[in-house]
C-alpha cells in the first residue's frame, strides 16, 4: 500500500506576512540602535563640556583675577565658554570689616545642537581678599 503524500510548501500569503513582520522588526531594531548611538554622542558632548567647565571654573581666581564682569572665548572648534562673575552679599558681613569679598562665579560651556543649542553651566562661590585702603595700618 503506497500512500501518496502531497508535498506542501508555504503559500505566497504566508511568505508575504513573514517578510512584513521581519521588515517591521528590523525597522524597530535599527531605530533603537540609532537612538542609542545618538544618545552616546550626546552624552560624550555633555561629559566633555562638563570637564571644560570644571577646568575653567577652577582657573577663575587663580589664573585669572576675580573681577566682576563677563568673559567668553572658544574652547575648541565646536565648544565655546562664557563666565560671569558678580558680587555676592547675601547674609555676609561687611567686606571692609572681614577683609574678604565673596563672588558668585558661573561658567557656561555651550555648543550648537541639531535643533537647539546645548550647554552645561556650573556655579560656585569664591572668596577674595579685599585690599586695604592706601595709608591704613594693617
Amino acid at each position: 500500500m503506497i500512500l501518496c503524500r502531497r508535498q506542501r510548501g508555504f503559500s505566497l500569503l504566508e511568505v508575504l506576512v513573514a517578510f512584513a513582520i521581519l521588515s517591521v522588526s528590523l525597522g524597530v531594531l535599527l531605530q533603537v540602535f540609532a537612538t542609542g548611538l545618538r544618545n552616546v554622542g550626546l552624552s560624550d558632548d555633555y561629559s566633555q563640556a562638563t570637564l571644560y567647565a570644571q577646568s575653567i571654573l577652577a582657573a577663575m581666581g587663580r589664573e585669572t583675577p576675580l573681577s566682576e564682569g563677563v568673559r567668553s572665548g572658544p574652547v575648541n572648534d565646536r565648544l565655546s565658554w562664557r563666565s560671569t562673575v558678580s558680587a555676592y552679599v547675601e547674609g555676609l558681613p561687611d567686606p571692609e570689616k572681614s577683609r574678604v569679598r565673596a563672588y558668585r562665579v558661573s561658567v557656561e560651556v555651550y555648543w550648537p545642537g541639531l535643533v537647539q543649542n546645548r550647554s552645561v553651566t556650573l556655579e560656585t562661590l569664591r572668596l577674595a581678599a579685599v585690599e586695604p585702603p592706601q595709608g591704613t595700618p594693617q
